[in-house]
């Protein structure tokens, strides 16, 4: 029954750590996930299995059990749900008390289908890895490894759940029914690993040569294409190139999209620009966040804070969906489903993101492999509103004093202070202050670009001197500016989605990525945004009271692009994309890792069953020390497990300590002493006390009597298992 618990945790631990297992299902469990699987389950099932044994005190049992609970949710459950957390441990408790106590078959029925869930969540979750970590056949290994381990749990569980008093007839049919079970799932697990091919979940694709345009013309959002945003849109020379046949739409073969098509030129220096997303979202202007800076260096400005929860979940991987724990009530925001078809792995959301389902991965759409929906409570906070918005409170001061903290030395701010002396007056609220700092760009130049320098001496520059620069020089800037006026910002990169941003040729390629991507078929072509390298940027986010962090496009005032330097009248270029997959491929049977996956549960059983076997002597010796009925047990028990070590024949149950003295004669007094204690009823504590005293120092004499001889004894001693079937 010992050995059952050990494995059925094992089982367990095992589908709860695989993801720790192979970078590609790595998750980070937070402290909640930590808690909640790897010490509070485990050790309601401990504190179950050894504290409601025959002769134990059930009340003694749920004491532990609740002190057990109510210990680990002040420490782990304040990060998750409480309500989750307490379910786990009592499932966890009453489950090995059916199973292990009352021996309950059904009983062991939610726990299988529980591991079964968990195990086909992480074969769907591979459809989210890149195809190198894909390599050498992750998806079948750990459908090997899923089907192994509930066959497993399986027949611990009917080992567990067997009645002491079955019969030996009946005890030979379930011997028959577990081989019956083993004969039937090794050739599925042989099946599983020869004939499922590597891409049983995605597809091998072969694509087109065409590269023309797509025929079909798609009716038009919006033929004029007003500009949006403040990335200047389609200006007047782009309709006049349209309407000459410029912007063109270019298809580039999927296969041979290669680096151009990763990196899309961001810079947008380019002669093209690349798709990178499609993006669904009923908004007109989408702001998808890859990056928050928020902290602010002296000398190299605004820098991303790695920790930084909303910057974690970007590269995150998630087998569940991700809920935000930290919801503000702004006002003026409402919940908002976008979805995103992506080229690149980093999850892109807007601000402020509520959820987010794991990424799915499909290489039948390639590049387009990755997509999420997300949802996020965007701002709909108008002007007006921001312009008559409220002081700062002294508490909202000092909550977001990371957000207002600027620490510039005289030179290098002389710059921004002078600017600001010039658009600002003293009885300015926060938001009137940001549309005078946006405002002032008005004689700036917008340039087309992505620059990477962000330092202070570059902005300066850029304030003072250049007065044209890109998106980052406009952002960096004005959160800088905001900082010094008492706004707290931020910076924030991403790509912005934008209807006045979709000209005639983002709208076909539109079109034809609808065509060919089925995912893309469940939208309108109206919901549909086609954002390109171009479309990368950078704005700041000025926090407001009432309304929280808004998006504001710094560019929005500047000075358009020159003739010919809008990157948006670039011809677009999209991948053509044709699903065809390739039957036939041959499959290596990952030995390699199948192996290292044995070798790790051996392991795991080897340490719990030395655990046990050690923790239990411990656990006698101190018991045994105990007056009363038992610490006699404990007594006899540990001279049997002490005996069994050094090579003796093990006591049977129906043997008293005087009938095992024919086996070990040097425990004729230790007998004795026992006999004594045991059932003489008339004994004053201090001869008692004197007895036990004896007793002990018999039980070790006998032992070290019994004691095996050299090396190779002590090595025996150190590693046999023989004393564990006593228990």
């Amino acid at each position: 029954m010992i050995l059952s618990l050990i494995l059925r945790l094992i089982l367990f631990l095992t589908a709860m750590g695989l993801p720790w297992y192979h970078p590609g299902v790595v998750i980070n469990y937070d402290i909640y996930g930590l808690g909640l699987y790897f010490l509070l389950i485990p050790a309601q099932a401990l504190t179950a299995f050894f504290l409601t044994r025959k002769g134990r005190s059930w009340k003694r049992a749920l004491i532990v059990a609740a002190i057990i609970q109510a210990g680990m949710a002040l420490i782990f459950a304040g990060s998750g749900d409480l309500l989750i957390f307490t379910a786990a441990g009592v499932w966890s408790f009453l489950s090995t008390v059916f199973i292990f106590r009352f021996r309950w078959r059904w009983s062991a029925v939610p726990e299988i289908l529980y591991l079964a869930a968990v195990y086909l969540r992480l074969i769907n979750f591979t459809r989210g890895i890149s195809p190198e970590l894909s390599a050498g056949g992750l998806p079948q290994s750990l459908m090997f490894i899923g089907i192994a381990a509930l066959a497993g749990h399986f027949l611990v569980t009917m080992r567990a759940v067997r009645s002491p008093r079955t019969s030996k007839k009946k005890r030979k049919g379930e011997v028959k029914e577990i081989l019956l079970l083993a004969g039937a799932g090794i050739p599925l697990i042989i099946a599983a690993i020869i004939f499922v091919p590597p891409d049983f979940i995605s597809h091998n694709i072969v694509f087109n040569q065409l590269f023309e345009p797509p025929r079909p013309e798609p009716k038009p959002l919006d033929g004029n294409g007003s500009p949006g945003g403040g990335m200047q849109g389609e200006t007047e020379l782009g309709r006049r190139r349209m309407q000459n046949g410029e912007p063109g739409l270019y298809g580039l073969p999927a296969d041979q999209w290669g680096e151009a098509g990763r990196d899309g030129e961001g810079d947008g220096k380019g002669g093209n620009q690349y798709a990178v997303l499609v993006v669904a979202s009923p908004l007109s202007e989408t702001y998808l966040a890859e990056g928050y800076y928020s902290h602010f260096d002296s000398v190299r400005g605004f820098q991303m804070e790695q920790d930084f929860p909303l910057n974690r979940i970007v590269s995150r991987r998630l087998l569940e969906t991700w809920n935000n724990s930290d919801i503000p009530w702004d006002e003026e925001r409402y919940s908002t489903d976008i979805f995103v078809l992506s080229t690149i792995a980093d999850r892109l959301m807007a601000y402020l993101p509520l959820s987010a389902e794991p990424t799915i991965y499909d290489r039948s759409v390639f590049p387009f492999t990755y997509s999420y929906p997300s949802i996020s409570a965007v701002s709909a906070a108008d002007p007006y509103e921001w312009f008559n918005a409220r002081d700062y409170s002294p508490g909202e001061k000092r909550d977001l004093s990371d957000y207002l903290s600027i620490t510039l030395d005289d030179t290098a701010a002389a710059p921004f202070q002078a600017y600001l002396d010039a658009v600002l007056q003293p009885d300015m609220g926060p938001g009137e202050k940001i549309i005078q700092i946006l405002r002032g760009f008005s004689e700036y130049q917008y340039e087309i670009g992505f620059e990477e320098d962000v330092s202070v001496d570059a902005m300066g520059y850029f304030l003072d001197i250049s007065r044209s620069g890109d998106c980052t020089e406009f952002s960096n800037t004005a959160a800088i500016l905001g900082r010094m006026a008492g706004i707290p910002s931020r910076v924030v990169t991403g790509y912005l989605a934008s209807e006045g941003l979709q000209t005639f040729s983002h709208l076909q390629g539109l079109y034809h990525l609808q065509q060919n991507i089925p995912l893309l078929q469940q939208f309108d072509l109206e919901e549909l945004f086609l954002v390109t390298s171009a479309h990368r940027h950078s704005w700041t986010q000025f926090y407001l009271p009432d309304y929280g962090w808004i998006d504001f496009e710094t560019t929005q005032f500047a000075i358009p692009p020159e003739a010919g330097g809008d990157p948006n009248s670039q011809d677009v270029v999209i991948p053509l994309i044709e699903d065809r997959t390739i039957k036939g491929r041959e499959f290596a049977v990952p030995w390699r890792l199948l192996g290292q996956t044995a070798l790790m549960l051996i392991l795991l059983l080897i340490v719990g069953i030395y655990s046990y076997r050690y923790g239990r002597e411990l656990y006698l010796r101190r018991i045994s020390l105990r007056d009363g009925r038992e610490g006699l047990l404990a007594a006899e028990k540990l001279l049997v497990i002490l005996l069994a070590n050094e090579g003796v024949r093990l006591k049977r149950k129906s043997e008293t300590p005087g009938e095992y003295t024919a086996t070990v004669p040097e425990l004729a007094e230790f007998a004795r002493l026992y006999q004594e204690l045991r059932f003489r009823e008339r004994l004053d504590d201090d001869s008692r006390r004197y007895m036990k005293n004896q007793l002990i120092e018999e039980l070790y004499r006998v032992a070290r009597a019994n004691r095996r001889r050299g090396i190779g004894g002590a090595i025996k001693r150190m590693f046999t298992l023989k004393g564990i079937r006593s228990l």
